[in-house]
């Protein structure tokens, strides 16, 4: 492994060993507190088909118990299993930020908590997309794609790359300078300038189109540019890690140290993959029976 990656915080090295080391893993597999969210559904499904979507609680946590005879279920699997059953029967993850928050938290090996916000990093963001991919996909709302956008900026990061991509355009936010009025704005509509045009100055104001008396050529002498800069550098760089792993890298170039947190994330989001092919790989025997 890339010793900067160690460096910045990366050590797999140090992870915990798999379920494995025993004749029964599924009796340990619900406490074990890195389960991976979807082996966790996958098992439930095998087990109980899809009626468990619908029950309650408690009765859900007692027929584990039962049926499996698990020594017990762990917070952190039952927040992962709460959350994909959420991803499952509603549609609130690719909506409403705070119920993406929450999910991905979980799927993290986090006890989600409803009083506080708890912005994701980096890594649990990649990591926790990965993840509700596998179990379903859906497309982002602008809400949601802000708030990664935001978790982004926070932890100085402006490139995103697969899974996190559909965020991007809000990351950088496309702007214009109108070289006519001066007027700077976003650029989120037709890439006209919005005074020039009178976008909000007829009988509709919020129907977001020109005013019909303005000519159709006017509006269009602007300097498009994007507010948090060009993120290419920082792809470029990103690009290469993955390609050649060990590069000379510098905490003094900013697109050197933007790209080694992304990979740092990467790793991450690889591992947990990992974690879910050879944790189904040691539960195989118990499901083909």
């Amino acid at each position: 492994m890339n010793q900067g990656l160690v460096k910045w915080g990366l050590d797999i090295s140090k992870l915990p060993p798999a379920v494995a080391a025993s004749d029964e893993p599924i009796v340990r597999f619900f406490s074990y507190h890195d389960a991976h969210p979807v082996a966790l559904l996958m098992v439930l499904i095998e087990k109980f088909g899809v009626e468990w979507f619908d029950w309650d609680h408690d009765a859900l946590k007692d027929e584990i118990l039962d049926e499996f005879n698990a020594t017990s279920v762990s917070p952190h699997n039952w927040e992962k299993i709460q959350a994909c059953r959420t991803l499952v029967s509603t549609v609130g993850n690719w909506k409403e930020w705070n119920i993406f928050e929450k999910i991905v938290q979980a799927l993290n090996n986090n006890v989600p908590r409803f009083d506080i916000v708890q912005r994701c990093t980096m890594a649990q963001l990649m990591a926790g997309v990965d993840i509700i991919r596998q179990v379903r996909v859906e497309d982002y709302e602008e809400e949601v794609q802000r708030y990664i956008a935001a978790c982004a900026i926070e932890e100085g990061v402006f490139y995103l790359p697969s899974p996190l991509e559909f965020s991007q355009e809000i990351l950088s936010q496309p702007m214009y300078r109108c070289k006519v009025c001066g007027n700077v704005d976003t650029d989120d509509l037709d890439g006209r300038c919005d005074f020039c045009i009178g976008r909000f100055s007829d009988d509709r104001p919020f129907n977001f189109k020109a005013n019909p008396i303005v000519p159709d050529d006017v509006g269009y002498d602007v300097d498009k540019f994007l507010k948090r800069g060009n993120p290419g550098p920082i792809r470029d760089r990103y690009e290469e890690l993955l390609d050649k792993g060990n590069v000379n890298l510098s905490d003094e170039k900013t697109e050197d140290v933007q790209a080694v947190k992304l990979m740092v994330a990467y790793e991450y989001m690889r591992t947990r993959r990992r974690q879910l092919v050879e944790q189904l790989e040691e539960l195989k025997d118990w499901v083909s029976r």
